[in-house]
């Protein structure tokens, strides 16, 4: 026995679920299991943790069959609509309108003018937001006059939504068994109790992916040297790191010297770190994914006189 921590075990159960693919907008495809990031954040919200806590996640789980929804998309743009012809100057002094060649006010003869533009929204545009629209109430459905200042304001703040119907995709009748081994094995208690006395109804995928919470159980997850082969039951899929694929620790049922490792590759996000793309003066934060490449199967068995990772209840456990 090398390796000796605690996990707090999951069994969870959802009607319906998606978790979607980041590369996926016409039909918001699923993964067939939630990516570790998800799992994590799901870990994160319910302890109200303010900052990251590093942890192992392995899951395993199964799902009785695939639906499609109805939805509502929401579409985001920059555009900003100006004519040229509309771009007036306005007198300082009684705020009249004149032509934008004007050298004084034909209203009052004042030489004190700005130059304004003028934006009117469309009906494409009538549902806008960016910093500061409480300034522009009008903006998108009337006509508003703005100075040079306010008009390069909000052309680069601007963010025009349009709305329309897609599908989702949804899986059916998920059942989920997951290990959270926080690498601060003194959070442990922390994470049980959060589960055990939920702070807010859970959720996993989407905020309406609702979960019930069937068992939460603190138990060892250590390697072990098996006496005889081990398998997982027929119809549960697990993540796989390659990494243990490659060591042959790890078969799989139907497998053959053609195709060794059956099943779909995916690359799954686990943790990210901010990363600046821009200055010092004019910062860009993105976050940038760590990711884990993983096989997702079923029909998965543990060879004896293999090392593996159990728990105490003699579940392998796939950790990542």
């Amino acid at each position: 026995m090398k390796e000796n921590k605690k996990a707090v075990r999951l069994w969870l159960y959802q009607s319906t679920a998606n978790y979607k693919k980041p590369t996926s907008f016409q039909l918001k495809e699923s993964y067939p299991l939630p990516p570790y990031s998800t799992i994590i954040g799901m870990v994160h919200n319910l302890c109200n943790y303010k900052e990251y806590k590093e942890m192992e996640i392995s899951v395993q789980g199964k799902y009785h069959s695939k639906v499609n929804e109805l939805y509502t998309r929401y579409e985001f743009s920059h555009k900003f609509e100006e004519e040229d012809r509309k771009r007036l100057k306005r007198c300082k002094k009684c705020y009249s309108l004149n032509n934008k060649d004007a050298k004084v006010c034909e209203n009052c003869g004042s030489h004190e003018m700005e130059i304004l533009k003028i934006s009117r929204g469309t009906h494409q545009y009538r549902n806008i937001v960016f910093p500061g629209i409480d300034k522009y109430p009008e903006l998108g459905s009337e006509v508003k006059y703005l100075s040079e200042e306010e008009y390069r304001d909000a052309k680069e703040n601007f963010i025009t939504v349009s709305k329309g119907p897609t599908t989702v995709e949804l899986l059916v009748d998920v059942e989920l068994l997951i290990h959270v081994i926080p690498k601060d094995q003194s959070l442990i208690k922390e994470i049980e109790q959060a589960f055990l006395y939920p702070r807010e109804y859970p959720s996993l995928g989407r905020r309406e992916d609702l979960v019930i919470i069937k068992e939460v159980k603190v138990v060892d997850i250590f390697e072990e040297e098996l006496e005889e082969d081990l398998e997982l039951d027929q119809d549960m899929a697990a993540y796989i790191p390659i990494n243990l694929l490659e060591d042959e620790s790890i078969i799989l049922e139907g497998a053959d010297s053609g195709i060794r490792n059956r099943g779909t590759r995916y690359k799954i996000t686990k943790d990210y770190e901010l990363v600046n793309y821009g200055t010092n003066n004019k910062p860009k934060i993105f976050r940038k994914w760590n990711k884990v490449d993983v096989l997702y199967t079923t029909g998965i068995g543990a060879v004896g006189g293999e090392v593996i990772y159990k728990d105490s209840d003699n579940n392998i456990v796939f950790k990542a």
